[in-house]
């Protein structure tokens, strides 16, 4: 299961794999947010078509730039729970939240807070990289994933395929390892690194706002508050005089 709008890497691995993808919608008049309901339907309608095995939920959103509640998270936990679906939570972009009201909640978080068989049982994999968020080293291609309540045998044969394939460059394994352990309070560079973070991701909310605002003043455009991640993602309303040429020439 695959949200639309989605990051195309995962419509391309679905195509490369030659597996099923059940695509559901984000609720755009409620900030694009997760609904359940679209999920149970998105469900239904795969009944004769495959035997659903994953759920992908990308969190801050992209390319639509929202963050979920922690009480969203939860339910679309306990749906993936009920229909037996592994959790892919793509959070690459959990640094950049430029809402001051709301704060990221990992899915691992939540998870664990539910409690009960739920946080035993459910299989999660969480996703994380240095090549996005706001450090923003594209060109350093490194990342992890994290597995919960996986098998064994599973971890085995998983880390038997990646070790097949050509792994992250030595550098982008350097920079993923200082993502993941930055400096502590006592080390000398600790204030230098906060003040420089700091000021990339204000620099990131401004720009965030800036950009919400200025397709907001378009004539014919739309746009959510962007909430997370480096993304907007807005509605553009044909005039209807362009929409009546276009049937006339065929062009839907």
């Amino acid at each position: 299961m695959v949200p639309i709008p989605q990051y195309p890497l995962y419509s391309a691995t679905n195509a490369e794999y030659n597996a099923y993808q059940i695509d559901y919608y984000l609720d755009e008049s409620n900030g694009w947010d997760l609904s359940i309901e679209q999920l149970e339907e998105a469900l239904k309608k795969c009944n004769d078509k495959c035997i659903p095995r994953a759920l992908v939920v990308i969190n801050p959103g992209n390319p639509t730039g929202q963050l979920l509640s922690k009480d969203t998270i939860t339910k679309v936990l306990k749906f993936a729970y009920k229909h037996n679906l592994v959790v892919l939570a793509d959070e690459v972009y959990q640094h950049n939240i430029y809402s001051p009201d709301t704060g990221f909640i990992s899915f691992k978080r939540a998870l664990y807070d539910i409690g009960g068989r739920i946080s035993n049982e459910l299989q999660l994999a969480s996703f994380m990289s240095c090549s996005k968020g706001y450090m923003g080293e594209c060109g350093l291609r490194g990342g992890y994933c994290e597995l919960v309540n996986f098998p064994e045998d599973v971890q085995q044969q998983l880390y038997k395929s990646l070790s097949a394939r050509l792994c992250s460059s030595l550098l982008g394994q350097l920079t993923m390892d200082v993502v993941v352990n930055p400096p502590k309070p006592h080390e000398p560079s600790y204030n230098s690194f906060m003040k420089e973070k700091s000021s990339v991701l204000e620099e990131l909310k401004q720009k965030a706002e800036l950009t919400t605002k200025s397709l907001n003043s378009l004539q014919g455009f739309s746009c959510n508050p962007i909430t997370g991640a480096m993304y907007a993602f807005p509605r553009i309303d044909l005039p209807r005089k362009a929409i009546e040429i276009a049937k006339l020439v065929n062009v839907p």
